[in-house]
Order: structure tokens, then C-alpha cells, then sequence
């Protein structure tokens, strides 16, 4: 006589309301990158003009830490957009999951973070 075992899945499943609040977190959070993305290439062209005028060894710092943020941003990106395509080297075609687009919005919005703090010392180094 065989024995079927039941295999139980221990995964959690979210509602159709969770689901969509995470999409709407992840929606946002992507949302906000791409105009600090924006604005901090718009800081960077904007120094990179001031730095043909006046050479400064603080502004040519500064730019430099900006462009690495900004090389930073792309590479993260690019991360999350192949992670989201759920193409990976050798593997079939997965879905997003929730967890998934929730760790990829946390992780956006702490680059957020970093990226405003370095524009508001941009913006205090230009005022001052």
C-alpha cells in the first residue's frame, strides 16, 4: 500500500488588498527614485558647469561623491529591473512575488534617504 504525504506550503499568502498595497508602495517608492535620479543629474551638470568657471578641489569633491551616488543609482536599478524581469542566468521565467517588491521599495526608499541628504548639503554648500 503507498502513503501519500500532503506537503503543506508554509508560504504565506497575501491578499488581493495587501498585494496592491505593496504594488502601490513599490509604485511610489520607484516613482520618487527616478526624480532624484533626475535632479541629481540636473546638481551634477549644474557643477559640472560652475567647475569650468572656478576651479574649487571642495566642488570637484563633491561632484565626484555625486557621480559615484549616481553610478550607484544606475546599478541599482538595473539590479532590481533584471531581479523584477525574474530572468536569471540559467532559470525559467519567475514571477515578482510580494516580499519581493516589498524588499526592492524599502531598498529605493533608503537610497531616497541618502540621495536627499546629499542634495540638501549641495544645496547648503551652493547657499553658503
Amino acid at each position: 500500500m503507498m502513503i501519500q504525504e500532503e506537503t503543506m506550503s508554509s508560504a504565506y499568502e497575501a491578499s488581493s488588498t495587501e498585494i496592491q498595497s505593496i504594488i502601490m508602495e513599490w509604485v511610489e517608492a520607484t516613482e520618487q527614485f527616478h526624480r532624484r535620479y533626475a535632479k541629481l543629474t540636473e546638481v551634477i551638470n549644474s557643477l559640472q558647469s560652475n567647475s569650468h568657471r572656478q576651479s574649487n578641489a571642495n566642488n570637484r569633491s563633491r561632484l565626484r561623491k555625486l557621480i559615484t551616488l549616481r553610478h550607484h543609482m544606475s546599478d541599482v536599478l538595473m539590479t532590481l529591473m533584471v531581479d523584477m524581469s525574474g530572468q536569471k542566468a540559467g532559470r525559467a521565467m519567475q514571477p515578482s512575488k510580494p516580499g519581493q517588491l516589498h524588499s526592492h521599495a524599502r531598498l529605493l526608499t533608503e537610497l531616497n534617504r541618502e540621495i536627499d541628504a546629499e542634495l540638501t548639503s549641495v544645496k547648503t554648500v551652493a547657499i553658503a
